[in-house]
């Protein structure tokens, strides 16, 4: 009778810690759509008015309580972007088509994620997919936005120009680029991260660049790499074809505005560079007009023009994180990132300078490109940042070429810098 007590009791032990689990599981919801339900309806009861109209000069302010104050700053007022007159369009909301390995990353990691005293991802290369899909704070929604792989790796080409909208003088550029994550992964295998013998180095991420244009930069190759260690800085280095010499960068560069145009590196992508740079403060949610299935051909402007004209915008209910660095010095005093709740990647941030004017707006425009398995994975392949204060702005589009590939490792060699140029 007691060891059929004993054994009485720990079933129940153990089929109530599975019903434990099970209930923390339940908490966890993924993917999280945008709009749902009766708000889900409402939107769409908006869009039957909205749906395929222009927005212009004419009835912007019919909108404006979807348009965040540097897109109405910009549309009401073209001149200061080298334009007669801007317009975009709304497009119906749709939800982005996740991946297979994404949602089951999230489910599986998701409930027991948690970050340490200094800010760090416990765990971090071992819990792929999005850590908090219900986040509490603006850090869990920043390791949120650093947990989208974009399909683990992908190739593009980049083509834009960096114009002075005050002169109309442009400056044209070309970049094929090649990016790779070497840890949380979800999709292409190896799942979650390559071997230690594969990265001894622990590389989490790593972009390897050629310049094709402008002609002072043709055959310029760019290697940079974000490690696993939140305490080793970034390496970035830098091949001139011209005088056939390989520089690293210094940290303290980082700041530097990248070859005349609008960003620095730590603008790429949103945020290139550690978390842990950072304070992280969640501001509330806010429902915006955002290009999310951008048809890039469909983008347009004239000579001298730092402003997209044809953004195809639809609604996204974002999550909004004022972001601080902790350096007193840095560029920057606060940025906005406004994340899609969805793929959690950024939709556009904006940079204040250091009295806290609106200096910046860096908007991305995302669509959905084939990937791993027949799936699908939403990546920006357009965008422009635009400097208010300079009447200046950058445009670009990126060719997508593919998504979740295999790249040879020795690409991210400082070797293979000269290897690629000429």
């Amino acid at each position: 009778m007691k060891r059929r007590s004993v054994r009485t009791t720990v079933g129940c032990f153990v089929i109530s810690m599975l019903l434990l689990g099970s209930g923390f599981a339940a908490d966890i919801t993924f993917p999280t759509p945008s709009y749902e339900g009766e708000k889900l309806k409402k939107v769409r009861e908006w869009e039957k008015t909205w749906a395929g109209k222009k927005i212009t000069i004419e009835n912007i302010d019919q909108v404006k309580d979807f348009l965040h104050e540097g897109v109405y700053k910009a549309m009401t007022n073209p001149t200061i972007f080298g334009a007669e007159a801007l317009w975009c369009e709304v497009v119906p909301y749709k939800q982005y088509s996740l991946s297979k390995g994404m949602i089951e990353a999230t489910l599986k990691h998701a409930p027991t994620n948690k970050i340490d005293a200094e800010g760090m991802l416990v765990g971090y290369g071992d819990v792929p997919g999005i850590h908090f899909p219900q986040p509490a704070t603006g850090l869990e929604m920043a390791w949120n936005f650093d947990g989208n792989t974009r399909g683990d790796s992908h190739h593009e080409i980049q083509r834009g120009s960096v114009v002075d909208c005050r002169t109309r003088f442009e400056r044209e550029a070309e970049q094929y680029r090649w990016e790779l994550y070497w840890i949380n992964r979800y999709d292409v295998p190896p799942i979650p991260r390559f071997t230690k013998k594969q990265n001894p180095r622990g590389i989490a991420r790593s972009f390897f660049q050629r310049h094709a244009a402008p002609a002072d930069f043709v055959d310029t190759t760019m290697l940079e790499i974000k490690y696993q260690d939140i305490h080793r800085e970034e390496d970035l280095w830098v091949y001139t074809a011209m005088f056939r010499r390989i520089r690293r960068y210094a940290n303290n560069q980082r700041t530097d505005q990248i070859d005349g145009t609008d960003m620095i590196y730590d603008d790429q992508d949103g945020w290139y560079t550690h978390l842990i740079h950072n304070t992280y403060k969640y501001i509330g949610r806010a429902d915006l007009l955002v290009a999310r299935h951008q048809d890039s051909s469909k983008l347009q402007r004239i000579t001298g023009q730092g402003f997209w004209d044809g953004v195809q915008r639809e609604r996204v209910n974002h999550w909004v994180v004022e972001v601080k660095n902790k350096d007193p010095n840095y560029v920057y005093s606060k940025q906005l990132w406004y994340l899609d709740p969805e793929s959690w990647q950024m939709n556009f941030k904006v940079m204040y300078d250091r009295q806290g004017r609106l200096w910046k707006m860096y908007e991305l425009f995302y669509t959905e490109f084939p990937s791993y398995g027949g799936q699908t994975t939403p990546i920006f392949n357009s965008e422009h940042i635009v400097d208010f204060l300079r009447s200046h702005g950058s445009c670009s589009k990126r060719e997508v070429k593919a998504v979740g590939i295999e790249i040879p490792l020795k690409q991210f060699r400082t070797q293979a810098l000269k290897e690629k140029s000429y």
